[in-house]
């Protein structure tokens, strides 16, 4: 790896958090969001890192957390999420872990609720299930009324698919920032030396901080074990789907009709998620995390 290596992949959980979650450097991150929130709020100049870790207000409520927690000079939150695989319930968690930020920002006594701004980013390196067949790819959700009107500017999903920024042979000519970040984040680890429209402000620093050669000693081995792990994820995903899709249509041609194959392809799903299940307990991933990242309850991955 170290002699063929020249940026790091930031899609792996150590690249990702190295990178935009660098809290001696913020440039990168604050040049990302803006690029993502230019429609929704004010220029971000100054952001502070807060608590990934949000523990419930009572002892029974679950614990989450979040990739990255941020917060502006102006007091919006902004919540940093990069999914890697699908997963049936991902659109509710993402609206949980956005009420737990609200819940946890009300004040006893406060009789005005003075809640704030909150933004939910989740950066999908899959095609979601939510946006299939459509052709775009920044999928902006806010609260509206029947007439398509804003009810409430204090919330904020946007849930964005890396998938439409596949490599090319050379990078395409981009209508805005966002689409050049997207574009490096899911290919840096194939890039060689960025053009010149990269070699400026954020961008610059951005590839910087992805060198491989400024990582020390103990770095390079947690991004060894990352990229592993993301290697074993992605390669149960793909063996998962392939076996999946083949059995769910093996059982629908069976059956012979439109309902026997739907269920089919739901059982295929089903057998995909607990296949990405098995493989990662022999990658020796812990229950908590296998849960995240295919949507099984603890019990069935237990039960494996």
């Amino acid at each position: 790896m170290e002699e063929e290596t020249v940026y790091i992949n930031v899609l792996t959980d150590f690249g990702f958090k190295r990178v935009f979650g660098n809290k001696e450097d913020k440039e990168v991150l604050t040049a990302f969001l803006n690029a993502c929130l230019a429609d929704f709020t004010g220029p971000i100049t100054e952001l502070t890192f807060m608590p990934t870790e949000q523990l419930g207000i009572r002892q029974s409520e679950k614990r989450v957390v979040f990739d990255l927690y941020c917060k502006s000079q102006s007091g919006e939150h902004f919540i940093i999420e990069l999914q890697r695989t699908s997963q049936h319930f991902y659109a509710d968690r993402s609206i949980s872990y956005l009420s737990r930020v609200v819940s946890q920002e009300l004040r006893r006594g406060d009789r005005q609720y003075r809640i704030p701004k909150v933004y939910s980013i989740n950066i999908l390196d899959f095609e979601a299930d939510e946006f299939k067949g459509r052709s775009g790819y920044f999928w902006p959700v806010q609260l509206k009324d029947s007439e398509n009107k804003i009810f409430s500017e204090k919330f904020t999903l946007i849930y964005i698919e890396l998938n439409k920024f596949a490599a090319r042979n050379k990078m395409p000519e981009f209508s805005d920032e966002l689409q050049k970040w997207l574009y490096v984040m899911k290919n840096v680890s194939n890039m060689g030396e960025p053009e010149v429209s990269l070699q400026e402000g954020a961008f610059r620093k951005f590839f910087e901080s992805c060198k491989y050669s400024k990582l020390d000693v103990m770095e390079k081995e947690d991004y060894r074990k990352s990229v592993l792990d993301y290697e074993d994820v992605q390669d149960a995903v793909s063996y998962a789907q392939e076996r999946g899709m083949a059995e769910g249509v093996e059982l629908g041609r069976m059956e012979g009709l439109r309902e026997g194959k739907q269920e089919g392809l739901r059982e295929g799903k089903q057998e995909e998620r607990m296949e990405i299940a098995r493989t990662m307990l022999d990658s020796k991933f812990d229950i908590s995390t296998i849960a995240k990242l295919t949507g099984l309850t603890e019990e069935e991955i237990i039960a494996l």
